[in-house]
């Protein structure tokens, strides 16, 4: 179990790695050049210019400046929550850990027994933080209460055991809905630094532009590459936590029977049924006639 734990977990860290940290260790090809179209001289003088300036991602965010790297990092410190809520929740949102097979068991045994034993259930659930043994530890304090009573209480644990799970969740939907705005703000704000720069060294360095601009673009991709994986997570692991209650929901529905008080007749309905028998009953009748 352990080692199977280790595994997931890091095949959690592989895949959040590849989504958040791969972007920043890929760097651009260079376009190949036509063979005889280029001095030798402008081949070299080229290359220098490549080599200064730098063709990789990683390049491109630490020559964008301070606010370029400022804003590129706000997105890494996203990334990291993202990627450490990501696997925190594969790793403990398993079924095993919602749904014990424990409980389920006696669970199982309580509804389709002939005899219930409701103490191995209860014992089965104690001390156990999975949604489903809180579930059934709040219908077996109603036990012997009317059916309304019952579901009511088992609906509120329900509801409250799936607004954690999904508290768990936000952040990813957080990152996922913050990342693109962050990235948005970088990119006005290199934008303005931009054509600040080039309206004080004139539109003759039309270089000087382009390489503000591309540079702020560079937050937007930022944001978006965050933003992306992040509202994909968090839309699976919402999945996840319904696909889950659906099934405690099937387990739980036959449960409730069981729990709730039976019905006692009251003294009216006694009197009328032991009416009823007597008329129905020929000799009653005759020995009712007969005294």
């Amino acid at each position: 179990m352990n080692q199977d734990k280790w595994q997931r977990l890091t095949a959690c860290g592989l895949l959040i790695g590849i989504v958040f940290v791969g972007p920043l260790l890929w760097s651009q090809e260079p376009a190949p050049e036509a063979a005889g179209q280029e001095t030798e001289p402008a081949k070299a003088a080229e290359a220098d210019a490549a080599e200064e300036a730098g063709d990789s991602l990683l390049d491109m965010i630490l020559d964008s400046g301070i606010t370029g790297v400022a804003f590129m990092g706000i997105l890494g410190l996203f990334s990291v929550v993202a990627g450490t809520v990501a696997v925190e929740r594969a790793v403990n949102m398993r079924r095993e850990q919602l749904m014990p097979i424990s409980c389920v068991e006696e669970l199982e045994k309580v509804v389709h027994g002939s005899a219930p034993r409701f103490s191995a259930l209860a014992d089965s659930c104690e001390n156990t933080p999975a949604p489903l043994a809180v579930i059934v530890q709040s219908g077996l304090a109603r036990q012997g209460q009317p059916f309304a009573e019952v579901e009511k209480s088992m609906e509120d644990a329900a509801s409250r055991e799936m607004a954690d799970l999904r508290a768990r969740i936000r952040p990813l939907n957080t990152v996922g809905s913050i990342a693109p705005l962050v990235g948005l703000l970088g990119t006005v704000v290199g934008m303005i630094i931009a054509f600040h720069t080039a309206s004080q060294s004139g539109l003759g360095k039309a270089e000087l532009l382009a390489k503000g601009i591309y540079m702020a673009l560079l937050t937007t991709a930022g944001g978006l590459s965050v933003a992306i994986p992040s509202l994909l997570l968090g839309s699976f692991f919402s999945g996840r936590v319904e696909r889950y209650f659906r099934d405690m929901d099937k387990l739980l529905i036959p449960l409730v029977p069981h729990l709730v008080k039976r019905p006692q007749p009251t003294k009216e309905q006694s009197q009328s049924a032991a009416s009823t028998s007597t008329s129905t009953n020929p000799l009653m009748s005759n020995a009712v006639r007969a005294s």
